[in-house]
């Protein structure tokens, strides 16, 4: 399980996103980025893959298009669904593994946002997505996501790192009206690519004591350029944009990739 399959962090990944965002400078844009894309390649339908609590999900369909959505997490997509009543929205929802969804139909953009792409663990789970969002796209149908490049300082630092050794990460306020910190505890192996371990919330009182704390698994996959190009080729698709932010400036460190199936 990863953390987004917790009930918990469901109800609260609204509350403490934007903490944990903050000073993530790709981010500037996002909605203007993905509402760009949709006008221009969006008309034969939106799939919204790893929608999470409906970022994307929500505002897309509240401008009129045709979007559908899906999910592992059955929390996050009973987030999104109670968003959507309570606007009087609607957007088919699904609780799916991106790797092995089955629609039964095609859409001709397909948004992989918030990292998503690297809760993909293994080149197989990489190439299986690809192909099956793929098989439903209309001729020329669009793909966007993201993944960072991975940094070999970073990497280092974090193959000498202990998943029982926790740093802060976040303060919030819960979906309760209390208040909760967040800290993680990571470690990456350098032959899988997987950074693994674990994020720890803890409520706290008025004073500012834990008074109960909760574990919740965390496991994302660095990708290199390299890889995504190779496996972009090998599945079919050619890469029209790669953008480090949302501002697209060019890719340097992290990659929002634009890619259309060829046909």
């Amino acid at each position: 399980m990863d953390l987004h399959d917790f009930a918990d962090v469901a109800m609260n990944y609204d509350y403490f996103l934007p903490e944990i965002v903050k000073d993530s400078y790709y981010l500037k844009d996002f909605e203007e980025f993905h509402f760009a894309l949709a006008e221009k390649y969006g008309g034969a339908g939106i799939l919204d893959i790893a929608c999470g609590t409906g970022a994307l999900t929500v505002p897309l369909a509240k401008s009129g298009y045709d979007v559908a959505a899906l999910d592992l997490s059955a929390p996050m997509v009973d987030v999104t669904r109670e968003k959507l009543r309570k606007a009087n929205l609607y957007a088919e929802l699904h609780t799916a593994n991106m790797t092995d969804f089955n629609i039964g139909r095609k859409f001709s953009l397909f948004i992989i946002a918030r990292s998503g792409f690297m809760h993909l663990l293994t080149p197989l789970e990489q190439r299986r997505t690809l192909l099956n969002i793929k098989g439903h796209m209309t001729n020329g149908g669009v793909l966007t996501f993201n993944h960072f490049q991975p940094h070999p300082t970073i990497q280092a630092k974090m193959m000498q790192a202990s998943t029982n050794e926790y740093h802060f990460r976040a303060e919030y306020i819960n979906s309760d009206g209390k208040k909760e910190r967040i800290s993680e505890a990571l470690a990456y192996d350098h032959i899988t690519q997987v950074m693994r371990g674990n994020w720890r919330f803890e409520s706290l009182d008025d004073s500012g004591n834990v008074i109960a704390a909760r574990i919740r698994p965390q496991a994302m996959r660095h990708t290199y350029r390299q890889e995504m190009e190779y496996l972009f080729e090998l599945c079919g698709y050619e890469i029209l944009n790669a953008y480090n932010n949302y501002c697209r400036d060019a890719a340097k460190d992290n990659f929002i990739w634009v890619v259309r199936k060829m046909i």
